[in-house]
């Protein structure tokens, strides 16, 4: 047994509740939308009331309005810090883009209460994937699953069926990633045991979630149109790094921390799920460096925290590639390849959609086609990726 083998067998297994992650909802929370406090009324109400706002092209006026919260003498659990992080969240990115020019300055009243919520979570004060779909959802009947048919999308920018059903499909691949997540302790367990057939029945297990996950995926042109979403959801979304519409960054009025200076922070994008990093970490699928690899770790700043921390444990703790390579395992390392080939297919359909959605609706407008939601270009990579997932395929 080598170094590293002996290091992971001696480590202790994962408790996903540590990592904030449930067996049944993976990454998603646990919660139903958190009540805030009556102070915090205004802010509801304008957040709710954010598409009508933004039709009337209005929105900066409707921010002038709003009292500063002191979010630092409110007494907030960590769900009611999160859904007041979504409404800020929403409500900076509708004041930046909600009007031309993009705004370059972000007024206190929203700029002091996300910094400081943001510190309290851990993530930077803009719009993440985190507020923009894990918080942003509501069960319709509570006694049936998470699933498309059964999720309202509590908060919009515009609003409308492209832009809830984008982010119903992230929802829905959350929730079927769910059984993948919770397999991993099992298969360090197996690995620590040295106990092949629970190895091989949670490979079975992330095979059966990955099955339904690209069905998911799959299912976004059904009532997401590629034209809408380039012209009416992404544009929001935007964050305020490597974005030509505002080059130097954002400032945030009355950050003590950031001396008047401009700041500059990633947009939205999927790729701040924790799910594809968590199977790249459990495969050992290794990226050569390249622009999109650097972004990608990159993302893990805006996950929830312990969310990143799981897939660095799961990096440092499961060495599966290792039990299977030269192993008396055939069926298993099978199965390992199986689930491989599923993340290369999830791979090519997400670089047939970034095709179809962004490169392809070029001279539609002012909305960047080279770039991603979170600033960096995109195509030549996802390829490569999808690429290096192949060639981690065992022999």
């Amino acid at each position: 047994m080598n170094t590293l083998s002996h290091s992971i067998s001696n480590h202790p297994v994962l408790r996903l509740e540590d990592y904030d992650i449930h067996p049944s909802r993976g990454f998603l929370p646990t919660a139903p939308p958190a009540l805030l406090p009556l102070t915090c009324r205004g802010l509801v109400d304008l957040v709710t009331q954010l598409p009508k706002w933004l039709t009337c092209g209005d929105i900066r006026r409707a921010v002038a309005t709003l009292p500063e919260l002191p979010v630092e003498s409110l007494t907030l659990d960590f769900h009611q810090c999160r859904r007041l992080m979504l409404l800020y969240a929403f409500l900076t990115h509708a004041y930046v883009w909600g009007a031309p020019p993009p705004a370059t300055i972000l007024p206190r009243n929203l700029a002091v209460p996300i910094y400081r919520i943001a510190q309290r979570l851990g993530r930077p004060p803009v719009l993440s994937y985190a507020s923009y779909a894990l918080d942003n959802w509501t069960l319709i009947d509570s006694h049936q699953p998470i699933q498309l048919g059964n999720l309202f999308i509590t908060h919009n920018f515009w609003g409308g069926l492209d832009e809830d059903w984008f982010i119903l499909i992230h929802l829905d691949i959350e929730a079927k990633a769910a059984p993948a997540i919770a397999a991993i302790p099992n298969i360090q367990r197996g690995i620590q045991l040295e106990q092949p057939t629970l190895v091989g029945d949670a490979l079975v297990a992330i095979e059966q979630a990955w099955q339904h996950i690209n069905a998911t995926l799959k299912r976004m042109p059904e009532r997401c149109d590629p034209y809408i979403y380039f012209q009416r959801v992404r544009p929001f979304i935007h964050g305020w790094k490597n974005n030509p519409a505002l080059p130097t960054g954002l400032i945030y009025e009355g950050v003590t921390a950031y001396d008047g200076q401009p700041q500059q922070f990633r947009g939205e994008t999927g790729a701040q799920s924790a799910i594809l990093p968590t199977m790249d970490a459990l495969f050992q699928i290794g990226h050569a460096p390249d622009p999109l690899r650097d972004y990608l770790l990159e993302m893990r700043d805006y996950m929830p925290p312990r969310h990143r921390a799981f897939i660095t444990e799961v990096e440092s703790s499961v060495d599966l590639r290792g039990f299977l390579q030269g192993s008396i395992y055939p069926q298993i390392q099978q199965q390992y390849n199986r689930c491989l080939d599923l993340l290369e297919q999830f791979r090519t359909q997400h670089l047939e959609f970034a095709a179809r959605y962004i490169q392809r609706q070029h001279g539609q407008g002012q909305n960047d086609t080279t770039l991603g939601t979170g600033g960096t270009p995109f195509m030549p990579y996802l390829k490569k990726h999808r690429d290096e997932t192949h060639q981690h395929l065992m022999p």
